[in-house]
């Protein structure tokens, strides 16, 4: 049902109004032309029209077109002259969706400090926006801004918004515990948890579109951890960006010695090669391009993940299922029955799912798997003291890899620096060290090392990207015998460096010399 709010509105009336965007859309521009019928406004369940009455015939067919949807309308009149001032109101609408449309467009190429910049700006605004909207679009910058994941941490009075870039932390935004409730139950929702659970952790996931380091529209998956607190859920969103981490040895951090040695190892038939590190140390990097490598169609490559991260095209992945009992050492029985020629076990945590993958190494296959261990080199007694038996870990072990990952100083802002009297001091031990292991290398040292300045490429930090710092061990035909006599201790140190063996700290200070990182950041990390 229509009504008449006023006979006339004059031209002052026209120009006061402030007209709603969402109902000016309601009639397109050419028929509000043709008809001079506009709607300007909606209170509540009342559309508010304007018309000229020029042409009774079509206002009624649109007004009987917008009761249908059960609305009223509410009419005003004014005069031809004083109408054009109303379809104004079109420019300003299209003047507001190009704004919109030009910072959607910013939105998606912004990087580094203009993500965080726009991630705040939104944030001033979350008041007019929808829950999902919000915490979506936050979500997506702050993969923008190259972070590897995304904390919400609550605490006494607030909830903070934190990013991880480089391995380091940084602080963006604060919730009130109001506002992140509202975050929370969207993101559970996004990622198919049970949102009314919140006494037990649950672990979800999603995926939305982003552009990644490349200025590339990509899908990127993220893995959501909730964990219960005190006062609320702290959650975790880890950005799986497959663009990023499955690349070649040349692109992500082996070179020269390290990637000759493991280049050499993969080549070889059966072997089983370890890769310790601590927890985000890049092994997903490494195994997928290792995967990926060996991924040429001739040979059947089986996984067992811990969760899966990625699909890797042509490679039989599973996963661990632990309250279904599907272990490692059970599925890797399992594994074996189906031929594979390599064998990726995500993780080795017990005597049975070393003694299997061992086995299935010396039973003509390629296996990869993983410890937690502080250096290559600990590997064999941690793998001794799970009582395996040395006459079978000898032949089946090759190579084992310890890796850690420290920032790269920023090309663009770094310089030079006279290092002082203690640096001096550990720089040249560590030199010696290494030309007494590898006299080949010959390493020289100015007394001059890399100072990390900043700059807008690097966010302020001085460093950029992350390199790796390795630690390669190839067990050789000594070694072996070392182990079969059980020497796992000084002796087997002392073969290793006489084999060439460096230490994680002696490989941190060759890339600190071949102006890599700083010596600031390998005592941060090693």
């Amino acid at each position: 049902m229509s009504q008449i709010s006023k006979a006339i509105l004059d031209i002052q009336d026209i120009q006061a109004i402030k007209p709603d965007f969402d109902s000016i859309k309601i009639l397109k521009r050419e028929l509000c032309e043709k008809t001079q019928t506009i709607v300007f406004g909606k209170d509540w369940n009342t559309l508010k029209v304007l018309s000229t009455n020029n042409f009774p015939e079509e206002l009624n067919q649109i007004i009987w077109k917008l009761e249908e949807t059960w609305l009223f309308t509410e009419i005003s009149y004014t005069s031809t002259e004083w109408f054009q001032e109303a379809i104004k109101w079109y420019d300003d609408y299209e003047k507001m969706l190009q704004t919109q449309k030009d910072e959607h467009d910013a939105q998606k190429q912004a990087s580094w400090e203009w993500a965080i910049w726009m991630i705040k700006k939104i944030y001033e605004k979350r008041d007019t926006m929808e829950p999902w909207d919000f915490i979506m679009e936050t979500v997506r910058l702050a993969f923008q801004t190259w972070a590897s994941d995304l904390h919400l941490q609550p605490q006494d009075n607030w909830v903070l918004f934190r990013i991880r870039v480089d391995w380091v932390m940084q602080e963006i935004l604060r919730f009130t515990h109001a506002d992140f409730k509202k975050y929370l139950q969207k993101l559970k929702f996004i990622a198919w948890t049970k949102m009314n659970i919140d006494y037990v952790p649950q672990d979800g996931r999603f995926s939305f579109e982003s552009t990644n380091r490349d200025w590339e529209n990509k899908k990127v998956d993220a893995r959501v951890s909730f964990m219960p607190g005190v006062l609320s859920e702290s959650t975790v969103i880890r950005f799986l960006d497959s663009t990023k981490w499955i690349s070649t040895f040349e692109k992500i951090w082996f070179t020269g010695k390290t990637y000759e040695i493991l280049k050499r190892n993969l080549e070889k038939n059966t072997w089983i090669i370890i890769f310790t590190w601590p927890t985000w140390s890049g092994k997903t990097t490494t195994l997928y391009t290792i995967l990926n490598y060996l991924n040429d169609g001739k040979n059947k490559i089986i996984t067992l993940e811990d969760p899966i991260e990625y699909e890797l095209r042509g490679i039989q992945q599973s996963q661990i299922n632990y309250n279904k009992w599907y272990t490692y050492a059970k599925w890797l029985k399992a594994i074996l029955r189906h031929d594979p020629d390599t064998i990726l076990v995500w993780e080795t945590r017990d005597l049975e799912t070393a003694d299997i993958a061992i086995n299935a190494a010396l039973t003509w296959h390629k296996v990869f798997t993983t410890l937690h261990t502080n250096s290559a080199i600990e590997s064999i007694p941690r793998l001794v003291n799970m009582w395996l038996q040395w006459y079978m870990l000898a032949p089946s072990l090759n190579l084992i890899v310890a890796q850690r990952l420290v920032r790269g100083i920023c090309p663009n802002c770094s310089t030079k620096r006279d290092a002082n009297f203690a640096e001096k001091s550990e720089i040249e031990d560590a030199i010696k060290k290494i030309n007494d292991a590898n006299p080949k290398m010959n390493l020289k040292f100015d007394w001059k090392i890399p100072q990390a300045i900043w700059c807008d490429q690097c966010n302020g930090s001085g460093y950029k990207w992350r390199i790796a710092i390795l630690e390669t061990f190839e067990i050789t035909e000594d070694i072996k015998n070392l182990i079969i006599e059980w020497k796992v201790g000084i002796e087997l140190y002392s073969k290793a460096r006489e084999n060439g063996y460096l230490t994680l700290r002696e490989d941190g200070i060759i890339n600190i010399l071949e102006w890599k990182t700083t010596l600031d950041e390998i005592r941060r990390v090693i």
